[in-house]
């Protein structure tokens, strides 16, 4: 039985891998060009992207896990919201990870570019 609260995990997961997106392309973009024969800031925004694709699953289970999960009073539910979690979790890790390959494509010329 999937309850309401399920469906916010995978919701939430969703939710928080495209706001780390966003944050992961605002920092990309704030990052200048260097110029010269060997520049660091394709490694910066590489850097940004993947610390960002570390932080992103541990926030989402750990807002899951604190705020959510406390107000199933159900056992049952509880064991169910818990897998739905997980599941979630590295769903959204997948999600960052492929759109972030996709928009590094189609910008491959441009400061995202440099995250793959």
């Amino acid at each position: 039985m999937n309850g309401p609260q399920n469906t916010t995990a995978y919701v939430m997961g969703i939710a928080i891998s495209l706001v780390f997106l966003i944050i992961a392309a605002l920092i990309s973009n704030s990052i200048k060009f260097e110029g010269g024969a060997n520049p660091k800031d394709p490694r910066k925004r590489k850097i940004w992207f993947w610390t960002l694709a570390g932080l992103m699953p541990a926030l989402n289970f750990l807002l899951g896990f604190l705020l959510i999960r406390p107000g199933i009073k159900n056992p049952m539910y509880q064991q169910q919201y818990n897998s739905a979690l997980g599941i979630a979790t590295i769903l959204a890790i997948v999600l960052y990870i492929l759109l972030g390959f996709v928009l590094s494509k189609v910008f491959k010329n441009g400061k995202l570019g440099n995250w793959f």
